[in-house]
C-alpha cells in the first residue's frame, strides 16, 4: 500500500495525512485498550474521535455563501425590460461593473451587445461564457454551454453483411435536431435523407408571448412590423422603444427634441464611443474618426442617426442584422 502520510511525496496533502494519521491513532487506541473496562475504553477514545472528526471536517472546503455569476445568464436577464428603462440601464451598469474590463479586453461592447439580445439576439452566439467566482474581481472563461436533448436518442441501426457477396449494407444515416423558440418546440428528423417534421406549441406559452409581443409594439411606433428570428420567435422590428430612441437623440444633441426629455438628458452625453455606435457625422469621417474629428463634430452638431441607405440602426434590418 502507498505511503500517503510522507510528506516527501509528490502529491501528498497536509490535511489527508492528518486523517489519515488520527486514524491510525484511533485504531491503536482500541486495540491497545481491547478487553479492558468499557467506561475507561470510553474516555480513552473520545478525545481520538473527535480529532478524527476535526480532521475530516478539516478536509470539506468551505461552500461560498454567493453563487457565482454567470455573465450569459446577466444578460438573458435584459429580455424582461423595455430599453431604457431604469431597470434595463441598472442591470448594463451591473454587467458592466462585474465583467467590463473581460469585455472590453476581448473588443466587445456591452451596450451594443445588451440591445441586441434584448432584440431577440441568442445569448449563445454573442457572448463568451465568462463566470465570476463569488470572491472575485477577475471572471474565468468557461466552455460553451452544451444544450441537452430534449427529446429520446434515436436508437441507431446495426450495419448488416450479405452473407453471400461479405458486402456490407448500407445503414441510412439518421439525424434528430430539435428546435425550441417560445412556445413552439420543433422536432426535425432525417433518415437515409428522408426529412420529418413535428411541431408542438404550449397554449399558454403562447398566449403569454403574444402578449409580450402586443406591448413591446405598443412602445416601438416610429417602425411597424415584425419578423421572425433565427430560433422562429417573433419580435418588433424597431429594435428600441420610443422612448430609448428619444433619449438618445436628446444625449447626441438633436436640436428637434424639448421637453421633458431635455431636461432629464441634456447634462448626460453619450461619450464618444456611444456617439459612433448609434450615429454618424461626416465632420467625423471627413477628418478620419480622431478625437480631433470627434470634437468638431460636436462642435459642429452634424449626428445623425446611422443607416445602410435603406433601414436606420434601430430597424432590425439595418446591414448585417437585415431580416425579412
Amino acid at each position: 500500500m502507498a505511503d500517503f502520510t510522507n510528506l516527501n511525496l509528490e502529491g501528498a496533502n497536509e490535511k489527508l495525512n492528518k486523517a489519515l494519521t488520527d486514524a491510525k491513532a484511533l485504531k491503536d487506541n482500541l486495540l491497545a485498550n481491547h478487553g479492558g473496562d468499557a467506561s475507561d475504553i470510553l474516555a480513552s477514545v473520545e478525545s481520538k474521535v473527535s480529532d478524527l472528526q476535526n480532521s475530516f471536517a478539516d478536509m470539506i472546503p468551505e461552500l461560498p455563501t454567493i453563487p457565482n455569476i454567470n455573465m450569459q445568464s446577466e444578460f438573458a436577464t435584459l429580455t424582461n425590460f423595455d430599453i431604457g428603462t431604469p431597470q434595463y440601464q441598472s442591470q448594463v451598469a451591473n454587467i458592466t461593473a462585474q465583467f467590463g474590463t473581460a469585455m472590453k479586453d476581448k473588443g466587445l461592447d456591452i451596450e451594443s451587445l445588451a440591445e441586441q439580445i434584448q432584440s431577440g439576439g441568442d445569448v449563445g452566439d454573442l457572448l463568451p461564457n465568462l463566470q465570476l467566482p463569488d470572491g472575485e474581481l477577475v471572471p474565468v472563461e468557461l466552455p460553451a454551454e452544451v444544450s441537452l436533448p430534449s427529446k429520446e436518442a434515436v436508437e441507431e441501426k446495426i450495419s448488416k453483411v450479405d452473407k453471400e457477396t461479405n458486402a456490407s449494407l448500407k445503414t441510412p444515416d439518421v439525424e434528430v435536431v430539435t428546435t425550441v423558440s417560445g412556445a413552439t418546440t420543433t422536432t426535425t428528423t432525417t433518415t437515409g435523407g428522408e426529412e420529418t417534421v413535428e411541431t408542438s406549441i404550449d397554449e399558454n406559452a403562447a398566449a403569454n408571448e403574444k402578449a409580450r409581443l402586443k406591448e413591446k409594439l405598443n412602445k416601438r411606433t416610429r417602425i411597424t412590423g415584425t419578423f421572425k428570428n433565427s430560433r422562429g420567435r417573433e419580435l418588433p422590428l424597431q429594435r428600441m422603444t420610443d422612448a430609448r430612441i428619444e433619449e438618445l437623440e436628446v444625449r447626441v444633441g438633436l436640436e428637434y427634441i424639448s421637453g421633458e426629455l431635455q431636461k432629464r438628458f441634456k447634462n448626460k452625453p453619450l461619450s464618444k464611443v456611444a456617439h459612433r455606435i448609434y450615429f454618424q457625422s461626416d465632420t467625423d469621417d471627413a477628418g478620419g474618426r480622431t478625437n480631433e474629428s470627434f470634437l468638431a463634430a460636436k462642435n459642429m452638431g452634424d449626428w445623425n442617426w446611422k443607416d445602410d441607405g435603406e433601414y436606420l440602426y434601430y430597424d432590425a434590418r439595418y446591414k448585417k442584422n437585415r431580416k425579412t
